[in-house]
């Protein structure tokens, strides 16, 4: 349906396009609500679990992991740096490399984040039923499929590829 509530022609796909957009937006919007309290850009928040999982990862490694540019990868970490959740040490392998760990502050956060996490998604999924959730699954995996994506363990679905707005603005309404 379109933000008028009228439904687009099945055939329309820049209509499918828009209202996927618009989709992704309002889900980042609240997805970025819920970890504003922890004052953290879902993206951040997705670091955090990922660097908790993968204890040593590299900068470079946490970037193609996420599906992050470098350089976004950095001035992201950058402020969880800052804040004491995460610390990056130079690897004993290679003296070119940073390695990431979360500190005490940041395993305290990412506990957390990952309840955050799923009050998010149930929060989400909350809104749908059976029959909805197999329909979405059913038409992911052709889109995932057609295209060349990935599942959704691979992708760290729910977690945007960049940082969205500021929780304040909604793009929901």
């Amino acid at each position: 349906m379109s933000a008028r509530g009228k439904a687009p022609a099945p055939s329309d796909p820049i209509a499918f396009i828009e209202t996927f957009g618009a989709l992704w937006r309002c889900l980042m919007s609240v997805s970025d609500e819920t970890y504003e309290a922890e004052k953290l850009w879902s993206l951040q928040a997705y670091f955090l679990r990922y660097i908790g999982g993968h204890r040593g990862i590299s900068q470079a490694d946490l970037a193609r992991a996420t599906g992050t540019a470098p350089t976004l990868t950095g001035r992201l970490l950058q402020t969880l740096l800052e804040r004491g959740l995460v610390r990056r040490t130079r690897s004993k392998e290679d003296r070119r490399e940073y390695v990431l760990g979360l500190s005490v502050s940041g395993q305290r956060t990412r506990v957390r984040v990952d309840a955050a996490r799923a009050r998010f998604a149930s929060r989400v999924v909350g809104v749908l039923d059976e029959r909805d959730l197999r329909d979405f699954y059913r038409i992911a995996k052709k889109l995932f499929d057609a295209f060349g994506g990935h599942s959704a363990e691979q992708t760290g679905a729910g977690e945007p590829s960049t940082p969205s707005r500021h929780p304040s603005e909604d793009p929901c309404s």
